[in-house]
């Protein structure tokens, strides 16, 4: 198995460890439905470099935990933790919220810097 490989398959199974531990998104709020979140990447340019999803949180299993991977290539250690600003907004019962992040990870000597930017739509029981 090559190099690059082994690293992928080590943070695969670091994040599979960190979601397994994390408290289940039922319990954090549990009056939530239904959750999605488009996330959409920002290149150094500070243009949207036409990476885009939606990702649709399955809210009776999924983990309490929003960890958006880097998608540079070559970005080292990095990634987008947006869980407390998350977890901030559907505690709130917010219908609709926003947020951006910055990488934290490393490009050989230099900070990475992408930036994703989120908007994620929640229906609660309540509503």
């Amino acid at each position: 198995m090559r190099l690059r490989d082994q690293e992928a398959a080590r943070r695969a199974r670091e994040r599979r460890e960190e979601e397994d531990a994390a408290p289940r998104l039922h319990e954090v709020a549990s009056t939530l439905r239904s959750l999605s979140i488009s996330v959409h990447d920002q290149g150094e340019s500070g243009a949207l470099a036409g990476t885009g999803y939606v990702r649709h949180v399955v809210v009776a299993r999924a983990p309490a935990l929003f960890v958006i991977p880097c998608t540079d290539t070559t970005c080292e250690d990095g990634g987008h933790d947006v869980t407390a600003d998350v977890l901030a907004a559907l505690r709130r019962g917010d219908a609709e919220f926003a947020g951006e992040d910055a990488c934290h990870g490393t490009r050989g000597n230099v900070t990475c810097g992408r930036v994703v930017r989120y908007v994620g739509k929640a229906e609660y029981a309540n509503d």
